[in-house]
């Protein structure tokens, strides 16, 4: 068996009034501190546990896991009876925190049991963003596999009916700064938003091999955005569809491996050299 891997970038904002009596972090730093202890956080009405491991020293590493109630028989010296039993059911989660290009990256096993990880992380960044006075506005996107767009586009002949993305406001930028990512920049200076909604529509059809519309999705391909849009002969494209994902061959006992072994195996579930 093995296991599934969904990718996902997290983006964290300064807030503007964050706790003064709390000395100011780095977001590396402030990424292991939030994430470093037990956390108990509501998703779909149930419980779920965020529980720390020390599978890496440079690596985030944790296990989100939630009870659940199954129908289960004894065996047959007890007579074989169906009852319902509790289970407990969990995902690994792998951050690379670091402040780099493809950084603040995250892995999510996908486990049915336990839950769609897009959605348990929306439980769990709504959780950490209700502290009110932290330093950091917590975000994220999926990762959108790479030219999965551009195909879409072309397959219409590059141009579509609307593209819309939602961006995140940058948190931080490497190399040198686009115009998408300076306006990003200013409005998120100016009003304070940490997301902004951009939807491209005509009704002569948007032109994709622009360069507005090429930047934006470079940028969203990133984990910075998410991107929806239409043809003209009516069919719809969603980058939520098209995510990133590595499959990884089962290791049961990670605290039992050998530390490179399972250094290599977090690393490689992050789709790491």
């Amino acid at each position: 068996m093995s296991k599934l891997f969904e990718h996902f970038h997290l983006s964290m904002i300064e807030r503007e009034q964050p706790d003064l009596l709390v000395a100011a972090m780095a977001r590396e730093q402030w990424l292991r501190s939030r994430l470093g202890d037990r956390l108990e956080f509501r998703h779909m009405g149930k419980t779920l546990y965020w529980i720390p491991k020390n599978w890496s020293e440079e690596l985030i590493t944790a296990i989100i896991e939630k009870k659940r109630s199954k129908s289960q028989h004894f065996g047959p010296d007890e007579g074989g009876e169906e009852f319902i039993g509790e289970e407990w059911q969990g995902s690994i989660v792998i951050v690379d925190p670091l402040h780099h290009p493809g950084g603040q990256k995250l892995a999510f096993e996908f486990d049915e049991a336990v839950g769609q990880p897009a959605a348990i992380l929306a439980s769990l960044v709504s959780h950490l963003n209700s502290v009110a006075a932290s330093q950091y506005a917590l975000h994220y996107k999926p990762l959108i596999r790479e030219g999965s767009f551009s195909r879409f586009a072309e397959k219409h002949g590059g141009v579509l009916e609307y593209v819309a993305f939602r961006f995140t406001v940058p948190n931080m930028i490497f190399g040198a700064e686009t115009k998408t990512q300076t306006g990003l920049k200013r409005i998120g200076r100016e009003t304070g938003a940490q997301e902004v909604e951009v939807k491209l529509e005509s009704d002569d059809g948007v032109r994709t091999e622009s360069g507005a519309v090429q930047e934006a999705v470079d940028y969203a391909e990133e984990g910075n955005a998410r991107i929806t849009a239409k043809s003209r002969t009516g069919e719809y494209w969603s980058s939520t569809k098209q995510k990133v994902s590595v499959r990884m061959h089962r290791v049961i006992d990670l605290a039992n491996e050998a530390k490179g072994s399972v250094e290599e195996w977090l690393r490689q579930a992050l789709d790491r050299d």
